[in-house]
């Protein structure tokens, strides 16, 4: 299986990486892509794919760092996504949760991710956190079709129009929490072949681990049994299918 965002890159779960792809690999979670949230973190998820054969890195300047980013930040994201373990662009796109940077410099850099990954031939790793509207429109505007919404936040009025573009959904521990109905609505419903799999370790455990930290790669287990359930088919086909879309997407 393949853990297509994670965070192996930050604490707790930087300083005993070892243990973790050892835990993980024991049960058949064998690829993993390290995200990126700003310049230092990218390079760190560089230098883990050069030390990790079963790692893969992706660079971007999350939202909510749109601020501390430098000047050059486009110039330092374009050196990197010219190395061999980079597969995409992100993490990018808008939060309005937490009040870190002002919209409309999200909106820029969002838009000036999306740009790098047309113009590098990588997909894009998109977060939306409470800014379901503007992501949208922001997508549809732009000519940018290859990407894939992490951790996926909302219903299908909202998926709905961004699967039909061409982009990808994937799914962390929310959708196996019992209130959140629209997530696993979606689940169920969208086309198989465009659904992924993600812990965004270390948040977000899934149940039956919930509130249990660091959530770690590992645990990706539960969310295939979860969406197995949701679409009424196995596992297997559940981790042979999602793992196949994703290395496909990222080319790995």
């Amino acid at each position: 299986m393949i853990d297509t965002h994670c965070h192996l890159n930050i604490d707790p779960l930087l300083g005993r990486i070892e243990e973790v792809l050892d835990a993980a690999a024991e049960l058949g979670v064998t690829q993993l892509i390290v995200v990126g949230i700003d310049l230092a973190t990218s390079e760190i998820a560089i230098r883990l794919a050069e030390d990790y054969s079963q790692i893969y890195a992706a660079v971007g300047i999350h939202p909510n760092d749109c601020t501390k980013a430098p000047d050059n930040w486009e110039k330092h994201l374009l050196d990197m996504l010219g190395h061999a373990r980079v597969v995409a662009v992100g993490e990018t796109g808008l939060d309005y949760y937490w009040d870190e940077a002002p919209p409309d410099l999200q909106k820029i850099f969002f838009r000036d991710h999306l740009d790098l990954a047309m113009a590098t031939g990588k997909p894009a790793i998109i977060h939306n956190r409470d800014a379901d509207q503007d992501i949208v429109q922001q997508v549809l505007e732009h000519g940018n079709t290859r990407g894939v919404f992490h951790c996926w936040p909302a219903g299908w009025d909202i998926a709905k129009p961004l699967l039909e573009k061409g982009y990808h959904i994937s799914f962390t521990g929310t959708v196996t929490f019992k209130s959140n109905l629209p997530v696993q609505d979606v689940a169920s419903r969208m086309p198989l072949e465009r659904l992924m799999l993600e812990t965004d370790s270390p948040f977000l455990t899934p149940v039956p681990h919930r509130g249990k930290k660091p959530n770690e790669p590992k645990y990706i287990l539960h969310i295939a049994d979860k969406i197995a359930a949701l679409r009424d088919t196995s596992v297997k086909i559940i981790d042979e299918t999602t793992s196949q879309t994703a290395r496909q997407f990222f080319g790995i």
